[in-house]
């Protein structure tokens, strides 16, 4: 009997890929390999998105694309999952040749359904681990859903309220992915400040953060995304402390203006997310901050616009992921006009990204000539590509094997996005156990880097 094979189709943000990996990983103990050849596939899975209309433009192209598919093999099934699927009624209506509708993070769901289809017997090693390849960087949830309602945000209303998973849960998860030899991993909330709020004795982050960094076999954590309303000084005071945890922040400002952050029910000032990186950058004097950033809410002024545009270059952000807004419908924003015109938007949009990217590109230089440590997590077109703690791409070229080990390398190029390095002349399979190595790029050149909390309004930090 001919193996079964799945095909699998992502897009949207990071928890969409954990929930991706595991059913894969669902798929593959029932015996299924993967293609990434649709027409191939005895089962076509689609994680979707639609946080913005890009996004849910794309998966209403891709279903459209699939339905040929379907009619000229009505053996292959078509299973739709994530914030696409809302009222199945009317997805049914609209796409009648769709099997199943699930909703975000249903992992359990397609395995149920792929039981359903007579898949051949489970493939598992006899350690009970899954066949399948190890990923040096993972991804773990540990919370689902959101008690935030952001008024321009559709997350709430597709994944519900928040819902934290226990930490016993959590550890499991990552021991086995360590067993495969996973080195990395991120952990993954709507809101990942707020874990645990809705637990019995209220764990949070930083209990996590705690019990990750005694676990054998794993170097670094990561953790994403952050809410600068639920931050607190004993995350901050965790990732300070403990040396596997990579001092990279992924801190959603949105906009720059206190009468647009109300109207995005965000729960915040600027002055309060000020103080926030002044606190981050006192305990982290070398990190990295990412944000993220929309511009054209509605009833945004071009002078509001600019008060962002300010926030910008003050904190000079090591990434900013940019977009225009869009309505999402049942939103409370979606219910207001929305009068900043599509040009306007696409103008304030390809203003922030240009003085971001000069921006980045001045941190990433003065990181020219320096000795960094990254994690070697693939080979790319004929590169091996890895990251440093901060989150920077380095790619470097060797004929020996670095995948899942630690490469000290010096810079010799930087660019916005990216890094070159040369040759590393001896692997270095682990990080010492203090961690210290993987601080190592801080030594050298540190005095051409501004400390993080010396960003921003000069009145606000003094010492900086």
């Amino acid at each position: 009997m001919a193996q079964r094979r799945y095909h699998l189709w992502t897009i949207g943000c990071q928890m969409n890929r954990a929930d991706s990996y595991r059913v894969g990983e669902e798929l593959e103990k029932r015996g299924y390999a993967p293609t990434d050849r649709p027409e191939l596939a005895d089962i076509v899975v689609l994680n979707t998105c639609v946080v913005r209309q890009r996004a849910e433009d794309k998966v209403r192209g891709r279903l459209s694309s699939l339905s040929s598919l379907k009619r000229s093999n009505r053996h292959v099934a078509l299973v739709v999952m994530g914030c696409f699927v809302d009222d199945v009624e009317a997805l049914q209506a609209s796409y009648p040749y769709v099997d199943a509708f699930l909703k975000p993070s249903d992992v359990a769901g397609v395995a149920d359904f792929a039981e359903n289809l007579n898949s051949p017997v489970a493939l598992q090693t006899s350690s009970g681990d899954f066949a399948t390849p190890s990923r040096v960087a993972d991804l773990v949830p540990i919370s689902y859903g959101c008690d935030h309602r952001c008024t321009y945000c559709i997350v709430a209303l597709r994944r519900g309220r928040q819902r934290s998973r226990p930490l016993s849960e959590i550890m499991d998860d990552a021991e086995r992915l360590v067993r495969r030899g996973t080195r990395q991993i991120t952990l993954l909330g709507q809101n990942v400040d707020a874990y645990g709020s809705d637990l019995e004795g209220q764990p949070d982050l930083a209990d996590v953060l705690n019990a990750l960094h005694d676990l054998d076999g794993l170097w670094r954590i990561r953790f994403l995304t952050s809410h600068p309303r639920d931050m607190s000084q004993r995350i901050i005071d965790a990732v300070a402390g403990l040396p596997k945890v990579c001092e990279c922040w992924e801190l959603a400002v949105q906009a720059g203006d206190d009468a647009i952050l109300r109207r995005m029910g965000r729960g915040y000032t600027v002055d309060h997310f000020r103080d926030l990186v002044a606190r981050i950058g006192q305990a982290t004097p070398h990190c990295a901050i990412n944000t993220d950033i929309i511009v054209g809410f509605p009833g945004e002024t071009r002078k509001q616009f600019e008060n962002t545009l300010r926030l910008v270059r003050q904190m000079r952000f090591d990434v900013a992921h940019v977009a225009a807004y869009s309505p999402r419908p049942g939103t409370r924003a979606a219910g207001w006009i929305d009068d900043v015109t599509p040009e306007e938007k696409e103008y304030r949009r390809a203003l922030v990204e240009q003085v971001q990217k000069e921006i980045a590109t001045e941190i990433n230089a003065a990181q020219l000539g320096e000795l960094v440590e990254i994690l070697v997590d693939g080979h790319q077109r004929g590169r091996w590509r890895g990251r440093t703690r901060t989150n920077k791409l380095v790619f470097f070229e060797s004929k020996d094997d670095w995948l899942g080990k630690m490469a000290r390398v010096r810079i010799t190029w930087t660019g916005p996005w990216s890094m070159i390095a040369d040759r590393p002349a001896i692997p270095h399979p682990v990080p010492s156990p203090c961690g210290e190595c993987c601080r190592i790029w801080l030594g050298a050149g540190a005095h051409r880097r501004r400390s993080r909390h010396s960003r921003g309004d000069a009145s606000l930090h003094p010492q900086g």
